[in-house]
């Protein structure tokens, strides 16, 4: 399984220095009662990270939503659409005021109409399934925020070099 994830498929790489608020102008309904990240006065927490606070909360929340997606993504997906080079999808989701994901979109800046649906719908799919977190807080009161997640995809090297010999 090593040498397939290996050599056939596609590396993720997660750019995510830190989490990024989604300032949006609230047209919506939905998005009346949804905070940019910077005004919170509390982060949200993943599960595991609610006991830690400020700096530490957010980083913990970072790794493991990171790790989570990693873990998550389908990266068959790179192989099977014949991707090259880098790719790169920008996924965007609420946080609820109970902590759910909710509002999931995403976007993919591939040059093919097929891989950017197909990329868009497994960055949907992976973040969707995020489990439920403990909701950041303004004011002592729970807030929805949204958060913007860039995804870099990768064909790694090594299995440019094999498809260059094959």
């Amino acid at each position: 399984m090593k040498t397939f994830i290996k050599y056939y498929a596609l590396a993720i790489t997660l750019i995510l220095t830190s989490f990024q608020g989604i300032s949006q102008e609230k047209d919506s309904k939905s998005e009346l009662d949804t905070y940019p990240f910077a005004v919170a006065d509390q982060v949200p927490a993943f599960p595991g990270c609610e006991q830690l606070s400020g700096k530490a909360m957010k980083d913990c929340t970072v790794e493991k939503i990171t790790n989570h997606v990693n873990k998550n993504f389908n990266t068959a997906l790179g192989k099977q659409l014949k991707i090259e080079g880098t790719t790169r999808i920008v996924v965007q989701f609420k946080i609820d005021k109970d902590g759910s994901i909710t509002e999931v979109r995403s976007r993919s800046l591939a040059d093919k109409a097929n891989v950017r649906e197909t990329l868009q719908t497994e960055a949907n799919r992976v973040v969707s399934s995020l489990p439920k977190m403990q909701p950041g807080q303004k004011d002592g009161k729970d807030i929805a925020i949204m958060y913007s997640l860039p995804i870099a995809f990768a064909v790694p090297e090594e299995d440019k070099k094999e498809n260059k010999k094959g």
